[in-house]
């Protein structure tokens, strides 16, 4: 997802399959090679799942707003309908509309130690797919990227224990990152657009109970795409 002129925000999963001199990113706007390539962490998927590509051209394209407020669980209900990008089969126009049903600051694997994820969970019949990794999460009803809000990139699809099938999918929330993004970012002199959208925290004992909620609903499997 660009982000501005010359940076695109990504799953770090994509990122680290990209190759800085021999890699470009394209889309509808154009193509420019990639010369450089930030991770948020050298950690393994699906740990902090995020990563800044900076373009060697400028496209020109009107980028998104991003959400600078962390959503809590209990903030979740008040975000209504939200918008995925996706490259599979979505209607109308690549984008399909989904609803969120809870947070998860850190993901449980069935081995080894939790690992800090930072996603924003959605349900619904729509769900990332194999090569959406690193596409946008809009609050409301977005048919363009241009001056909507962006909440998360897709990081995994969420799969279901007793039937194998999706059952949602997992965005990285932008607003999490927002210093490190604005650090890589100001080397070159650059900035992403940030405004405050989503509705603050009312209650301390609402958070801890979202916190509960999350440890009884997570699945028993994630898969990263693309």
């Amino acid at each position: 997802m660009l982000i501005a002129d010359n940076w695109v925000l990504t799953a770090a999963h994509v990122a680290k399959s990209l190759t800085v001199g021999s890699s470009d990113f394209k889309s509808l706007e154009g193509s420019s090679p990639i010369d450089a390539i930030y991770t948020f962490s050298s950690s393994a998927f699906p740990s902090h799942d995020i990563a800044l590509v900076h373009l060697s051209a400028s496209l020109d394209v009107v980028t998104p707003v991003l959400n600078d407020v962390v959503i809590g669980a209990q903030q979740v209900a008040s975000l209504g309908n939200l918008t995925m990008a996706s490259a599979q089969n979505q209607a109308p126009n690549g984008y399909a509309t989904t609803t969120a049903y809870d947070v998860a600051e850190t993901y449980q694997p069935d081995q080894g130690s939790p690992v800090t994820v930072n996603w924003l969970l959605t349900q619904g019949q729509a769900y990332v797919q194999s090569g959406d990794s690193g596409s946008a999460l809009f609050a409301g009803e977005a048919t363009d990227s241009a001056h909507e809000l962006l909440l998360g990139i897709a990081s995994a699809v969420l799969i279901d224990n007793d039937t194998a099938l999706p059952i949602g999918s997992a965005y990285v929330q932008v607003a999490s990152y927002k210093s490190w993004i604005d650090a890589t970012m100001a080397a070159s002199g650059q900035q992403a657009t940030w405004v405050s959208s989503v509705p603050e925290p009312t209650s301390l004992l609402l958070c801890v109970a979202g916190g509960m909620a999350i440890l009884a609903r997570r699945p028993g499997q994630i898969r990263r795409n693309g």
